[in-house]
């Protein structure tokens, strides 16, 4: 079986003549099927724009993906001055890749831009918990809080690059269909003070990172090792293999459990897995947003939960996937596990769905984007009770909008907290009240508008165990999984792996 998946691999790669990648033209190129629209992480939150923007950004904080402690980054020092008062000191002398140095105004201009709420950012999360930002001083920054917040250095690491003033007046005006006219933020290329330069932008296809030869000496993050840092769009599996196994690419993640063994077996490959923090998950209209549902009610909304086998499609998903238990990652603050479960029981599936009026099963239109695979084994155990999905497999770009709308009565989503090791950054994106929010359920949203504004660890604790409670005993939602991941790189490459599902590239070098 080895020997048929290594001459399948290397048959196909031959039909493709790309350059190689690798140590002798200093050139790290890795690869996902993602297809990539814009690298600005305000307007798109693929883990893919994640990783690149470390890459080619900086933001006020660096958050240590070892440690896991916070360190300044663009700021030099930092003190809160109250419960909401954030003062912060600015690095002299870092400059954009346009050659300006940086200064107070250009955060704030950063900030005001994406806080405006018609900026049409992705995800809001990380910006609305300001309440203003202003400059002291050309190098002091001062952001007041609308309330305390406790994850606030979480949300200024990583997820919050800074740009400089004007940027965002580079922005094209798009005219749609309905002759409405917007300003296409996103379309503008990132201009950061980064450890990489983006030199170079395919859309959907390639984007080319070279390294900063200015980079600040004494940046968390190290100087860059590495020259270039290329990024490339395959969509088939295999064919990212074969690449791999000819040298076209250094790096690729998500290989399937079977030919990550296989490959780390050849020797010729570099194969280790690691955990995640993304998230896999039913959304289930409880509240009704989409119209008279079904999943409005409790017994039908736990006839799913137990009609999943969760343990075999963690199996399934294998390269370190763990059964999720609850909505959030275990490492997240404020997160836990000890909540009320519905175990695999079939049997007991079938008789909730009789009890609430749907002794024949019923119909349901079932929305996913992502890794289709898994989507299918969670279908079939569905239709094994009687619950006959109508299958809508789209692209994140067309579900987005319907999940905003409130159009999705049963939706497979996926969710990596941007990397974010605070439980704001999952449960209370999904139950406070927001967009996502398909419980809305007061109660819920209260515990987590307290947990998410103290600053007693303690009480934010108990809070958010309240409300994970609640959303696993009303069946909410249903944690699936959270994601394993197998990554295969190049043996010359001194690649760091770390459990937070971000490919650190900027602390990559050549054995």
């Amino acid at each position: 079986m080895l020997a048929a998946l290594v001459c399948g691999l290397l048959a196909m790669a031959g039909i493709s003549s790309q350059a190689q990648a690798g140590e002798d033209d200093d050139t790290l190129t890795w690869a996902t099927a993602t297809e990539i629209d814009t690298f600005d992480i305000y307007y798109q939150g693929l883990r893919e724009v994640v990783i690149a923007t470390l890459l080619n950004c900086d933001s006020l904080i660096y958050h240590d993906p070892f440690s896991g402690e916070y360190e300044p980054l663009l700021a030099t020092s930092y003190q809160w001055k109250d419960d909401v008062t954030l003062d912060l000191e600015l690095r002299q002398g870092v400059r954009f890749h346009d050659g300006t140095e940086l200064d107070a105004e250009d955060v704030v201009e950063t900030f005001r831009h994406v806080m405006k709420p018609d900026s049409g950012i992705n995800v809001r999360l990380a910006i609305d918990w300001m309440k203003s930002v202003e400059a002291l001083d050309p190098h002091t920054v001062r952001i007041v809080a609308k309330a305390p917040t406790p994850a606030a250095l979480e949300f200024l690491s990583g997820n919050t690059p800074i740009y400089p003033s004007g940027h965002y007046d580079k922005a094209p005006t798009v005219t749609n269909a309905a002759g409405q006219s917007r300003r296409d933020w996103g379309a503008v290329r990132p201009v950061c003070t980064g450890p990489y330069v983006m030199t170079d932008f395919q859309a959907g296809v390639s984007a080319t990172f070279t390294r900063n030869a200015d980079y600040f000496p004494d940046s968390p993050k190290g100087r860059p090792a590495i020259g270039r840092i290329v990024y490339r769009t395959i969509a088939d599996n295999e064919a990212q293999l074969a690449e791999l196994l000819t040298g076209g690419v250094d790096w690729i993640w998500g290989v399937p459990p079977e030919n990550a063994a296989q490959l780390a077996d050849m020797g010729t490959v570099t194969v280790k897995t690691a955990p995640t923090t993304r998230m896999s998950f039913l959304s289930l209209d409880a509240a009704g947003r989409s119209g008279d549902t079904p999943l409005k009610d409790v017994r039908v909304r736990r006839a799913i939960f137990h009609a999943i086998d969760r343990d075999a499609i963690a199996r399934l998903v294998g390269n370190s996937a763990e059964v999720l238990k609850s909505m959030c990652y275990p490492t997240q603050v404020g997160c836990t596990a000890d909540v009320t479960q519905w175990p695999y029981d079939p049997a007991k599936a079938k008789a909730l769905l009789a009890e609430a009026g749907y002794p024949n099963g019923l119909d349901i239109p079932f929305y996913a984007y992502r890794d289709r695979p898994y989507s299918e084994a969670v279908l079939a155990y569905l239709r094994a009770v009687g619950i006959h999905p109508d299958f809508r497999f789209i692209q994140n770009v067309a579900l987005r909008p319907l999940i905003i709308d409130g159009k999705t009565q049963m939706a497979q989503l996926t969710w990596g907290s941007q990397g974010m090791q605070d439980a704001s950054a999952s449960v209370s994106l999904y139950f406070r009240g927001g967009v996502d929010d398909y419980a809305r359920d007061p109660e819920i949203e209260g515990w987590l508008q307290a947990a998410d504004t103290s600053m007693d660890p303690a009480k934010r604790k108990d809070l958010y165990a309240k409300a994970l409670e609640k959303i696993n005993d009303q069946a909410y939602t249903v944690p699936l999984f959270a994601y394993g991941r197998a990554y295969a790189f190049n043996p010359a490459l001194d690649y760091p792996v770390t459990p937070d599902e971000i490919a650190h590239f900027y602390l990559a070098k050549w054995k």
